[in-house]
């Protein structure tokens, strides 16, 4: 059985992250993950890139300003998310895993602005683009092991269901939510 079924309800809530900063977090990453294919893209599949130039450069200002708020968004779930979760040791691995490309992806993204040499630049770039696509893997990754997870928190060792799965940050909204 979880110990986050015998842990106290406040840190239960706190592991879910509230319904709009999750939407928040899915935009954020769904912008980021939409300017990065339009722009690898048009590098790669257009027969004249330059004819798209003005549309890849407001796409990698979108993809900055999207990289900003990720930024910041990942912090805003620092407390109550992250380190809450690391400490009672749940999701570990693909936490740890998604952490480590959020970092990678920000010191390339730091490095194609201001790395400067041809080999070092196209390294720079590639490993970006492969972090990238592998950070949605990792991201799908960690939510579903998140939500199998406390799908069986809330479960005995008889399969029956020990209470309501608490899910918001506020009890009003578990109410709300456990009618949907």
């Amino acid at each position: 059985m979880s110990d986050l079924h015998f842990s106290h309800p406040a840190k239960r809530r706190a592991l879910r992250i509230p319904q709009s900063r999750r939407r928040a977090i899915y935009t954020t990453f769904a912008v980021l993950l939409m300017t990065g294919v339009a722009w690898l893209a048009i590098h790669f599949i257009a027969e004249d890139p330059v004819e798209f130039a003005a549309l890849q450069a407001w796409g990698m200002k979108l993809h900055g300003a999207a990289a900003w708020l990720a930024i910041y968004l990942v912090g805003t779930i620092w407390a109550a998310h992250i380190k809450l979760a690391w400490k009672l040791q749940h999701n570990r691995r693909a936490g740890a895993a998604f952490g480590l490309m959020v970092a990678l992806l920000l010191v390339t993204g730091y490095g194609l602005y201001y790395f400067n040499g041809e080999t070092l630049r196209m390294l720079t770039e590639w490993l970006h683009w492969l972090t990238g696509a592998l950070g949605v893997a990792l991201f799908w990754l960690h939510l579903g092991l998140g939500k199998q997870r406390a799908s069986r928190s809330t479960e005995n060792a008889h399969g029956r269901t020990i209470g309501p799965r608490i899910s918001a940050s506020r009890p009003s909204q578990a109410k709300k939510e456990d009618r949907c």
